[in-house]
């Protein structure tokens, strides 16, 4: 009897964790490990998130792709306009050197710099604090993030620590619907 308790439950957790493998669609976008960078797209190609009528009880912001898949649109970070490009294979939100001095965002000269692997090859990063994050009808107060080292690139990415606060990440018809 305890033998088949035993093994109820083992199966279970087996079940339990590998249940995003069997059941995608219903898992927010995935989140790898390592921070992916890519070039921006020309301003002419950005899109600013819209606020799209949300589920009661929901802010939500749609995002359409372009023409290669990406997601890129305008976000108020610290008050300011930043085109970014939604990652959620990004484990961070990532400013480049340009952009965190364009906003005013001071690096701890005292704090650890970190070692990350980009699309780029590896980088050194340094971890701040941002007050705030506004995308769409979306906002975030004090969301953490890397500022890149200068010469690591001029993108802005959009990663898990801002999408991991949502309620849902979804990608449907070419479009990213966020929502929180």
């Amino acid at each position: 009897m305890l033998k088949n308790a035993l093994i109820f439950a083992v199966a279970a957790l087996v079940i339990g964790f590998s249940a995003p493998e069997f059941f995608p669609e219903r898992l927010a976008a995935p989140a790898a490990s390592k921070l992916r960078a890519a070039a921006p797209l020309a301003p002419a190609a950005t899109e600013t998130a819209t606020a799209t009528a949300a589920e009661p009880g929901y802010r939500e912001a749609s995002i359409a792709a372009d023409a290669v898949g990406q997601f890129h649109t305008n976000a108020l970070i610290e008050g300011q306009e930043v085109e970014v490009m939604i990652d959620t294979g990004a484990t961070m939100v990532a400013l480049s050197a340009d952009t965190a001095a364009r906003l005013g965002v001071v690096v701890d000269p005292a704090a650890p710099k970190l070692r990350t692997h980009t699309a780029s090859g590896d980088s050194f990063v340094s971890p701040v604090v941002l007050k705030q994050i506004s995308l769409g009808s979306i906002y975030m107060n004090d969301v953490q993030a890397w500022v890149m080292a200068p010469g690591a690139g001029t993108a802005n990415l959009l990663g898990a620590s801002f999408l991991k606060r949502l309620a849902a990440v979804e990608q449907r018809d070419g479009v990213l619907v966020l929502k929180q």
